[in-house]
């Protein structure tokens, strides 16, 4: 059953691309004492898992229990997540095996390309589990999650037994030793914000939605916490507080706002750049990593004009390659597998 799009999500998603860009594009361009460096844009990740949670409950709310679920819900998943992800995965050995002059922290170990295809954690050679695209370590957790949601599908009561495994999972890792890097990734309560995107996606079946006050009032208390834990000391409870808790708030404030009747030009092309927002999250370090290049290899224009262009040149990078190459390749895998094409809420990502 197609779902409708829902345009709050898709801007979201857009919001969330952007933030992990432009951090990404002020740690390659601009001094370290920057102040624009100072800010967590990493935080658009945890907005991704929220959007996560979010959008797989809205998509099968009538589907826990039904027979055959399960192998519906990944074989759409991995047709809408793997192709793109191996796409890009591949140009990264093509980059390291061409230019590794220019790639940083990447080798190409066999068990680091095998895992990186895989989803599956694993340390490189600076010690970090991170594949051969570096921002991959998230769809590690994605992977882990869709996995984690089919299994549940089987159940009518499938949403409680995933919240209760990942509650466990998360209370269970600082009880798993570092060796143990696979389980200790996949145990780590950053995976707590899926249930939080869960819950939210919970509210809108319900028809719970925020008037314009309520909307404000969350934004500001998302803003005051991020604030007032900014003291707390590194680690993973800082990073479920002082980025977690707000991320997830930021969501609530537009996942559970009524949509607009008659969007509006900005908010139309808002809605496209989510479209897109997998595929730039994906290939936004290509397209900076080929900015610096240049840039330093023409020494023309200062360094924040330079990032500017580069990230306007990633966005409208990763509008073609959805356009012209992930579109058609997805469309090409429905029909293979005889599986109605993706549509609405549905036909992108995470």
């Amino acid at each position: 059953m197609t779902r409708p799009l829902l345009t709050n999500i898709q801007i979201m998603r857009f919001f969330a691309a952007v933030a992990v860009l432009v951090g990404h594009g002020a740690d390659l361009f601009l001094p370290a004492a920057t102040q624009l460096r100072a800010v967590p844009w990493s935080a658009g990740v945890d907005v991704f898992f929220v959007i996560s949670g979010f959008v797989m409950t809205y998509l099968t709310q009538d589907q826990f229990g039904r027979a055959g679920a399960p192998r519906a819900f990944l074989i759409r998943r991995i047709i809408r997540i793997v192709p793109p992800y191996w796409l890009f995965t591949t140009l990264m050995v093509v980059a390291v095996l061409f230019f590794g002059e220019h790639v940083r922290n990447t080798t190409l170990g066999t068990a680091q390309v095998i895992t990186s295809y895989l989803f599956i954690p694993w340390p490189r050679s600076d010690g970090q589990l991170n594949p051969l695209i570096s921002q991959g370590w998230t769809l590690n957790y994605e992977a882990f999650f869709y996995l984690a949601f089919a299994t549940v599908l089987r159940f009518k009561r499938g949403l409680l037994w995933l919240a209760g495994a990942f509650i466990l999972l998360a209370a269970l890792h600082p009880l798993v030793p570092d060796r143990l890097f696979v389980i200790k990734f996949w145990t780590n309560p950053i995976i707590l914000e899926f249930l939080g995107g869960i819950g939210l996606g919970l509210l809108f079946l319900r028809g719970k939605r925020l008037p314009s006050w309520g909307s404000l009032t969350i934004a500001a208390l998302a803003i005051a916490t991020f604030l007032a834990t900014e003291p707390m000391d590194p680690g993973l409870v800082r990073r479920i507080v002082h980025i977690g808790l707000p991320s997830l708030m930021l969501c609530a404030c537009l996942a559970l706002a009524p949509e607009p009747q008659s969007p509006s030009r900005l908010r139309r092309a808002l809605v496209t750049g989510g479209d897109s927002s997998y595929t730039l999250y994906l290939s936004h370090t290509f397209t900076l990593n080929a900015a610096v290049i240049a840039w330093r290899s023409s020494g023309i224009g200062t360094p924040v004009v330079a990032m500017i262009l580069a990230m306007a040149a990633a966005v409208t990078a990763a509008a073609l390659i959805y356009r012209w190459i992930e579109r058609p390749m997805t469309d090409a895998l429905h029909s293979a597998t005889g599986t109605s094409r993706a549509r609405g809420i549905a036909a992108v990502a995470p």
